[in-house]
């Protein structure tokens, strides 16, 4: 009997994990521009290559991995950006993985030289599977422990279209930008005939930079950026508010994320999930490396190993074909 109902809790466990899944993120998220708004693809004036990795919760087992690597254009004579992802994800020691290849297109409508409106579109194709041998099925125990199960209604692997689309208005030190993913509510379901369309998210982004040593920024050594990130999927948001320090070529920031007061887990127990501590230096080539580590301070501890993060990004500028003034390039990291 006890071993029926460990087993009834595990296949209740995978179905929540797999019916009910959020989207990996990031926390150095400008440092993954085409996953946080497609309307950022292209907006370096620079060709440009990222890296990505987050390792989450590695006390938990082998933890949570996500890995993407982007590249985007800019078409300054058009005004237009094109680029390209490959995102995937690993989810524990449950076998689930999803991997999406994305391609995405801007366009910017200059109010003038010094503010402007972007619109991107991202077309996703994503595979997601799971391996059946990470778990223990009823049959198999019934079958004296065989191998692999005979149960008719896993798919093993699915595969689905996905759209997303964003905008974002932006000056020389402020902006803000919407970006909504899975428009077209996907459905990810790994069981036969099963219905479980992906909840949209919905991201809203801002924030302000300004000079801290009293020279107009442009001009500036050391510049400040204050920055906000919110996101909503389903029943499940997230709020990340910080800060981050440009001195030359070095950066460091921090940040926390939660929603304290608008949310609790329980009664009496906020809402708070973690600080986010991120530095990095940026080459004479315009590599620039960066590292942010994700302190608990929720209920599941600093037991749970926090969140290891890196991004890798090189830009090489194209000859300006032009001397028209342009506007300054929108956030990054």
């Amino acid at each position: 009997m006890r071993t029926a109902r460990l087993l009834a809790l595990l296949l209740a466990f995978v179905y929540v994990a797999i019916a009910h899944a959020q989207d990996p993120q990031f926390s150095q998220w400008y440092a993954a521009a085409q996953y946080l708004n497609p309307a950022l693809t292209g907006n370096t004036h620079q060709d440009r290559i990222a890296l990505n990795y987050r390792l989450q919760w590695p006390g938990v087992g082998p933890g949570y991995e996500t890995y993407m690597a982007a590249y985007d254009h800019r078409f300054s004579t058009v005004n237009a950006g094109i680029g390209g992802m490959v995102l995937r994800d690993k989810a524990g020691s449950t076998g689930l993985t999803s991997t999406t290849v994305g391609l995405a297109y801007s366009y910017e409508a200059r109010i003038n030289y010094k503010r402007a409106i972007r619109g991107g579109l991202r077309l996703g194709y994503t595979m997601r599977g799971v391996d059946p041998s990470g778990y223990l099925f009823a049959d198999q125990v019934i079958r004296d422990n065989a191998a692999q199960t005979i149960e008719p209604n896993l798919i093993e692997r699915v595969n689905y279209l996905d759209v997303a689309a964003g905008t974002m208005y932006y000056s020389e030190t402020f902006w803000a930008g919407v970006s909504v993913n899975h428009l077209n509510r996907p459905n990810m379901s790994l069981m036969i005939d099963g219905d479980a369309p992906l909840e949209r998210r919905v991201s809203v982004h801002a924030g302000y930079r300004f000079a801290t040593d009293g020279r107009h920024l442009s001009k500036s050594n050391t510049r400040m950026t204050i920055t906000t990130l919110y996101k909503m999927q389903g029943k499940w948001d997230q709020l990340d508010i910080g800060w981050y320090i440009d001195h030359g070529q070095l950066t460091g920031g921090l940040w926390y994320r939660g929603l304290p007061i608008v949310k609790a887990y329980q009664p009496g127990y906020g809402n708070n999930e973690a600080m986010v501590v991120m530095a990095g230096y940026q080459t004479d080539s315009q590599l620039r490396f960066m590292y942010s580590y994700d302190v608990t301070i929720s209920k599941l501890s600093m037991r749970s190993g926090g969140a290891h993060e890196i991004s890798l990004i090189y830009e090489w500028p194209k000859k300006p074909k032009s001397r028209k003034p342009r506007i300054i390039p929108c956030p990054k990291f």
